[in-house]
């Protein structure tokens, strides 16, 4: 079984066919692949299309835009349609050259399908594959209690509509040659609301036939073809839509996972520790995303030394490597320091880290665990926060390589008048001995924002300790705070907001100038 170190995704439209004006030239083409050569990254899994129409010279359903007439969508849906139409034309078909090159340079390429999607034909036909079009029966149809993407989207309950999934594979893995498929669940629908549970059964034989039919096209070519699933963490809100995913594992259909809950905002609290379990029973995989972007006001997206953490946090829980994936594009040296540095732990082990905790989702996953931030100090009461740290602290004094440790906390509508006491791990923390800075707020990065999140950061204090190193533990560490006494002519509520802890470690500095 082919074990990946470094996983990258890539969607084939924002980072590629929507950025050029066609014609595209073969270099171009090949750009997905051409920007990873010599990185750590050994796995490529390429978005074929947007689940039902398809960014290649597909014989089972449609190219992407093959049923406009009038473009009246972004430019950047018409430049994709027309670079596909004129690679093929040029006898450059997009994933062939992908594909090609993929092997050429030896990185493995996986195709990435979104096995369901909502659209009918009378609505976006960019997105609408020919199976709706000559069948419109195969949707779900009237759903009161379900999803309201439900209506027009597959329903996996009738045969022809798992047999056309099951063609569009083959032709992935057989006609075009990718060394395995990825099965992204999407918008998470397979079956009407009423009949999610009767239809398990008809969900695992179907992703039982998917693994038959890549060991079938493995045998042709003396190779095992693998299969993935990028899924919700939650081993309920799997079965909440039909996927058994731990029959799914035990059986050993599923080659790797990657645990797809909330992804965007990063985030230092693993949430897959059992799925870990249970895939590496059975001689599987595991590759959580890191997360592409921050809620705070300092950095607009994470920095190495937040990714190093978060990754060092990951190792701990199970994770066999990391899915990168939406990185900034083109690539610059901070997207290549990454890709070499996320593809061993041994590189990062010693190197500086930034441990902070995510702040709230906008919309509430009963599914997941809930966020720790914000916290909003009352008097009287005291609020615990668990911090993951990942690190061997207690090695790294040993080898005297542990250069200091700091606490950041930003208290939003603090008065230098308050009364609040501060403990980490038992150990208390005089604000006197802290280094305090006040901000009259921030602006948080789009991304954010746009999924709901506050996009002012209220006017508040930097708080930063710099602690003692046998204070910080590998494990959980419990932060205390308690608002003593509030001063009493300012009422505003107080919070927590943000909570991090830096670890320094020693190295040789970089030369500059004429040092030698």
């Amino acid at each position: 079984m082919y074990k990946p170190k470094l996983i990258y995704y890539h969607d084939s439209r924002h980072y590629l066919l929507y950025r050029f004006d066609p014609p595209m030239s073969l270099n171009q083409l090949r750009k997905p692949v051409d920007d990873l050569i010599g990185t750590g990254i050994d796995t490529l899994v390429y978005g074929v299309g947007m689940g039902q129409t398809f960014l290649y010279d597909t014989k089972i359903g449609y190219r992407f835009g093959e049923k406009i007439d009038l473009h009246d969508r972004n430019i950047v849906w018409w430049r994709a349609s027309e670079n596909l139409e004129t690679a093929i034309k040029a006898g450059n078909d997009p994933f062939k050259i992908i594909v090609d090159r993929a092997h050429e340079k030896g990185i493995r390429i996986i195709g990435s399908i979104r096995i369901n999607d909502s659209g009918a034909p009378d609505g976006n036909t960019y997105n609408v594959g020919k199976l709706k079009y000559e069948n419109p029966e195969v949707m779900i149809g009237e759903d009161p209690n379900g999803s309201p993407h439900a209506p027009t989207s597959l329903d996996f309950a009738k045969d022809v509509v798992r047999e056309e999934r099951l063609a569009v594979i083959e032709e992935i893995c057989d006609r075009y040659g990718a060394d395995g498929i990825e099965i992204d669940e999407y918008i998470r629908i397979f079956f009407k609301s009423s009949e999610i549970k009767q239809n398990i059964p008809i969900l695992t034989k179907w992703i039982t036939d998917v693994r038959n039919l890549l060991d079938q096209i493995s045998k042709k070519r003396n190779q095992r073809l693998s299969l993935s699933l990028r899924i919700h963490p939650s081993e309920k809100a799997n079965l909440d839509i039909g996927i058994d995913i731990k029959h799914w594992i035990q059986k050993g259909i599923i080659d790797w996972i990657i645990p797809h809950g909330d992804t965007s905002i990063v985030d230092t609290v693993p949430d897959f520790g059992w799925m870990a379990n249970e895939i590496h029973k059975v001689g599987g995989t595991i590759y959580p995303p890191l997360g592409r972007e921050t809620y705070d006001d300092r950095y607009q997206t994470p920095t190495i030394e937040m990714l190093r953490a978060t990754a060092t946090n990951f190792n701990a829980a199970g994770a066999d490597g990391f899915y990168l994936a939406d990185r900034q594009w083109p690539h610059t040296n901070k997207e290549y320091q990454i890709f070499r540095e996320m593809s061993d732990p041994v590189i990062y082990s010693r190197k500086n880290k930034h441990y902070g905790l995510a702040y709230e989702r906008p919309k509430n996953d009963p599914h997941l665990n809930k966020r720790y931030l914000p916290q909003v100090l009352k008097e009287g009461e005291t609020n615990k926060i668990p911090i993951i740290i990942g690190d061997d602290i207690p090695a790294a004094i040993k080898d005297n390589e542990l250069e200091n440790m700091k606490l950041g906390l930003r208290v939003c509508q603090y008065n230098v008048r308050d009364q609040i006491n501060i403990k980490l791990n038992n150990h208390p923390l005089s604000i006197s001995d802290a280094k305090l800075t006040s901000f009259y707020g921030g602006i948080v990065p789009y991304f954010p924002q746009k999924l709901g999140m506050p996009g002012r950061i209220d006017t508040h204090h930097w708080i930063e300790f710099t602690l003692p190193k046998t204070i910080v533990f590998q494990g959980e560490n419990i932060l205390e705070i308690t608002m003593m006494q509030q001063w009493k002519d300012f009422i505003i509520e107080r919070s927590v907001n943000s909570v991090e802890i830096w670890i320094n470690y020693t190295d040789i500095p970089e030369q500059i100038g004429q040092q030698m």
